[in-house]
Order: C-alpha cells, then structure tokens, then sequence
C-alpha cells in the first residue's frame, strides 16, 4: 500500500486547505509532517491563485501537539548531540508558528475534537479561528512540567498578561466556546458543522481585494508592537500611499485619452 501523505492539500476555488493527516496518531506533528506541512505551505502562499489557507486536522480532532518521540520529554536529553537533533526539532516547530504569522494571505485554523500544546499555538498563529463549539484547547505540557513556551508568547499577544498567564500556568481545558468569549475565537459552529462554517467565513475573505487584505495584515503585524502614536503614523503613510497611487491611475487615464486624441487628430490628417 502506498503510504498516505502527511499533509493532505486540497483546494476549493480560491481556498487551500491544509490537513494533519495522521488521524491514528490524533494528529501528533513530527518533524516530517512539519517538513510537509511547511512546503504545502508555501506553495499556498506562492499560488497567486489562492486567496486563503485553512488548516485543520485530518479525522476527529486537530492535533494533540509535537510528537514526542521528535522533542523527547521532560529531563530527557538531545537525541543526538552531534547533530543537535533536538534543537533542529524545535527551530523546524518555530519557524512554521513564524510562517503562519507572516503568511500575506489570512490563515484560518478549523479545529474540531481538540488542539492541544502546540496543536493549541498552531490555532493561535493562525489569523482566524473557527471551531466548534465543544472543540478543545489547552496547553497540556505544563501538567507534564514544561512551560508553555510558544503558547506563552502567542497567548499574550492575543490577550494580555492576566488571562495569558492564568491559561499558561493552569494548563486548564478550555472549550471553543469559553475561548469564543475571551476573544481567541472568530466563529463557533455547532458540531458537524464545521466545514460549512469555514466555507462561509472563507467566503466573506475570498471576496475582498487581495491587495488591501495583504496590506491590512501587514500594517497591523508592523504597528502591533510600536507606540500608538507610531502605529498610527504607519496607518497614515499607507494613506498617503493609496492615495498617490489612486491619483497616479487618474493621471495615466488622463495621458492616455490625450495620447488617444492626438493619434486621432494625426490619423485625420
């Protein structure tokens, strides 16, 4: 038999989808389906056909976090010093969170079944969540006696130090529904209806001017770290570049009607 492949990508008009697909492992993310994940990825990214990127998980749930045969466990050295297996294992994991950040078209994680430790910060480096409503997440390698390293940086980001903290720390379940009210959750759907959800949510993104979606992702990933006053100086000088670009296309349909009626007049004589 041919063995199925890590990643499954798939597209619906201007929509890729890419899924976990190691079902019988709850989607558990190895170093190779992290290698898969991360070229589907940027093949998305480069396809000027596609207008946004979903990610999800194969079967029943999201993904319950790295494999950990590839980040070993607690107190457990480096596979290999020599080649620094380990460290290898966790920049691979880093560097997909900073893809999905910065990716220039939106990214929607679709989560059903349940998203936890870094299934959970792969949902919050996505730029949209949509789940169902009993779907799960929870940074569970601090019950293991981890910090939750990469969840601790995203879930500040999204929320603020005292939620952040509290859900760092706890390590406590969450629901899509619990999440939905702290703001980390853009739609619930009921459970089933998951696809329907992401398909109309997709649908309101695919609709909109590439351009300004690009555009509007980057301004706010730029001023999201600066003082208002700067952040704000940001969003002006994209005006005043939208609009010289606005007045520039008036001017090139001005000197093209010229152009056209001295062609007219020379053709006349």
């Amino acid at each position: 038999m041919t063995p199925q492949p890590l990643v499954l990508s798939t597209r619906d008009g201007p929509t890729a989808t890419l899924a976990l697909n190691r079902p019988d492992k709850r989607n558990a993310m190895s170093d190779e389906m992290l290698e898969a994940f991360n070229v589907e990825l940027m093949r998305a990214i480069d396809d000027d056909d596609v207008r946004s990127i979903v990610v999800t998980g194969a079967g029943e749930c999201f993904t319950a976090g790295r494999d950990r045969k590839d980040v070993g466990s607690a107190g457990s050295a480096p596979v290999s010093m020599e080649n620094l297996s380990l460290d290898r294992s966790v920049e691979l994991f880093t560097d997909t969170i900073r893809r999905l950040i910065a990716s220039p078209k939106p990214t929607v994680a679709a989560v059903r079944g349940f998203a936890f430790g870094g299934g959970q910060a792969m949902s919050l480096a996505c730029d949209f969540l949509v789940a169902e409503r009993d779907a799960r997440f929870a940074n569970v390698e601090i019950v293991y006696g981890f910090p939750a390293a990469l969840n601790s940086v995203l879930l500040m980001r999204h929320l603020g130090r005292r939620r952040a903290l509290e859900i760092a720390i706890t390590g406590d379940v969450h629901t899509a529904q619990e999440w939905h009210a702290y703001g980390l959750v853009n739609r619930l759907a009921e459970p089933g209806g998951l696809d329907e959800a992401v398909a109309d949510f997709t649908g309101v993104l695919n609709a909109r001017a590439p351009w300004a979606v690009r555009r509007t992702k980057s301004l706010m990933l730029a001023c999201e770290d600066v003082p208002l006053e700067d952040g704000l100086t940001l969003g002006g000088q994209l005006n005043q570049l939208l609009r010289l670009q606005a007045q520039g296309s008036s001017l090139y349909k001005d000197a093209d009607a010229a152009r056209a009626r001295i062609q007219d007049q020379v053709r006349g004589r």
